[in-house]
């Protein structure tokens, strides 16, 4: 045995460096550790801080502001109903910005002074967490505000310290960005790329000062601050590699460098990724790149399906995604900050608004909600009027200031608002309370697998979720008129044989019985009629 160890020695070794020196596409990622996926059984509320709701009548949202309405959002009181239930916030930028949004950053290691002070953040976070939700900030990595001081200093010379820290030519490249737009821009007789605007200068990612630096300040929100995770910015635009802008493999490969550091941080810090663009381009991100990132062509489909009362297009994507990502490891959302918003994409009709609503809170993945969706909020372009003032009350300014909103309220408020809307119990707003209550207490609706069943309508969209301790089956009637006696069917699948009873469990109906027969399969008939754009939700419990 002796002698066998200098020759394991000598193999061990020429494997490690075989292995160190492949390149990152097969790098063996053991490494890194395992995160635990809290967020799977979490919904999300996307904030925009300055537009929440004001605490002091200067005309815009704060942290204080945040911290009074953290009880609408979550009491912390599972037995309560005047909540809406979310478990964990995702905040739009909070960094100090020359911009109302906040992307154009100018100190990655303070807060907006228009939104208070960094201990209001940190109260902020401690009142949040007591109630038990997560909170993750944007992270604007990919460009700083051109009147960063990294930049201005970057500006002063080729000589000067942070040159490096952007990239500048001395001649215009000429070539133009993705969707045709200038990302050249002229300054002091040299060339600095900008793929958003003049005012938004790229970071230098090649340059290993940038990268250090980013894992700095990433360690000081975690480890000083307390934030559970972040949303990354743009996050295929990193690195170029010349005319290509995004998606690069560099880009992939800074991806794994940093998720390696993330995660040796704490396995649980979350990284979500902004990568708006096709699904089979946002995969990679999720190859211990970043752990998860919102699927746009997703949200596409349901939208298009509430709206059209189309069930197949839904169904070829729902079933592409489920294939195509790490298991459950994806974001899910109806419209977000920079898209028109949900109830302006469905006409104004709440009967699809609450079924786009159905679809997103019962499907795999990780759901967001966008704030004022809830209530039915409308706005469409330009970006201001997506990110209006929340509507409160019916009374002034729909209770969002005492002074001047920083930008007008909507028409719609009078109606469309939170107090009226909890006092309806048929509201939009009630209806996203149960969904998201429903979502949160059933281990099937968070971290099921997805199958999805025979239907003999063309209309109706069902699956079934099928978790270790229980199982639902979800029907989605997407069209404008009921069905009648609709069959839904199985061969196979995971849930174990037997006779279970079946009930509804927002209504809390009991609907009845079906049989799983030795494959796991089924014929069931739940109702004589499904409404037009209703959902059902069955929870099927072993007798």
């Amino acid at each position: 045995m002796l002698k066998r160890i200098p020759k394991l020695l000598i193999s061990f070794l020429t494997l490690f460096i075989l292995v160190s020196c492949q390149s990152d596409e097969t790098s063996d990622p053991a490494i890194i550790p395992k995160a635990d996926t809290w967020w799977n059984d979490d919904v999300f509320y996307e904030v925009f801080v300055r537009s929440f709701y004001d605490s002091d009548g200067n005309g815009h949202g704060d942290f204080q502001g945040l911290i009074q309405k953290l009880d609408y959002l979550n009491d912390g009181n599972p037995a309560t109903t005047d909540d809406l239930g979310i478990t964990a916030i995702w905040l739009m930028p909070i960094f100090p910005s020359p911009s109302y949004h906040g992307y154009d950053v100018t100190d990655y290691r303070d807060v907006n002074s228009q939104y208070g002070t960094m201990n209001d953040f940190k109260l902020f976070l401690e009142e949040a967490h007591q109630r038990g939700i997560k909170v993750i900030i944007d992270f604007v990595v990919n460009h700083t505000s051109s009147q960063h001081p990294w930049f201005m200093d970057s500006d002063d010379g080729v000589d000067a310290e942070k040159r490096d820290w952007y990239n500048w030519e001395a001649a215009n490249p000429g070539y133009a960005g993705p969707w045709g737009q200038s990302v050249w821009h002229s300054r002091n007789g040299a060339f600095y790329y900008g793929i958003f605007w003049s005012g938004m200068p790229d970071l230098n990612f090649k340059n290993q000062d940038v990268t250090s630096e980013i894992k700095d300040i990433t360690e000081f929100w975690f480890s000083e601050i307390g934030v559970d995770g972040f949303r990354i910015d743009a996050a295929k635009h990193l690195i170029e590699e010349g005319a290509i802008q995004e998606n690069t493999q560099a880009t992939l490969g800074w991806w794994r460098e940093f998720y390696e550091f993330q995660k040796n941080l704490d396995p649980g810090l979350l990284s979500v990724g902004e990568v708006w663009t096709s699904t089979a381009n946002v995969i990679p991100y999720t190859d211990q790149r970043l752990d998860y990132c919102f699927e746009f062509d997703l949200s596409y489909a349901i939208i298009d399906a509430a709206k059209n009362g189309n069930a197949t297009g839904l169904k070829n994507k729902i079933q592409e995604v489920v294939d195509s990502y790490p298991e459950l490891q994806y974001g899910t959302f109806l419209t977000n900050h920079d898209q028109n918003r949900v109830i302006e994409e469905l006409s104004g009709d709440i009967g699809k608004s609450k079924l786009a609503a159905s679809i997103l809170l019962t499907l795999p993945g990780v759901p967001y909600l966008y704030y004022g969706e809830e209530i039915g909020m409308k706005g469409v372009k330009p970006d201001e009027d997506i990110r209006r003032p929340m509507q409160w009350t019916a009374g002034a300014k729909a209770g969002f200031t005492t002074g001047t909103p920083w930008r007008s309220i909507n028409s719609n408020y009078a109606t469309f608002n939170v107090v009226t809307m909890q006092n309806d119990p048929n509201s939009l707003w009630n209806h996203y309370r149960k969904l998201i209550h429903a979502r949160t207490s059933q281990e099937s609706l968070r971290r099921g697998n997805y199958q999805l069943v025979t239907s003999s309508s063309s209309t109706v969209l069902p699956y079934v979720r099928i978790s270790e301790n229980e199982t639902s089956l979800i029907l989605h009637n997407l069209g404008s008129e009921a069905q009648l006696n609709v069959q839904l069917s199985v061969t196979n699948s995971e849930i174990q044989p037997g006779t279970y009873s079946v009930t509804e469990i927002l209504t809390e109906n009991i609907v009845g019985n079906v049989v799983i027969n030795g494959s796991g399969g089924f014929e069931f008939t739940p109702y004589e009629t499904l409404e037009a754009y209703t959902s059902y939700i069955l929870m099927l419990e072993l007798q």
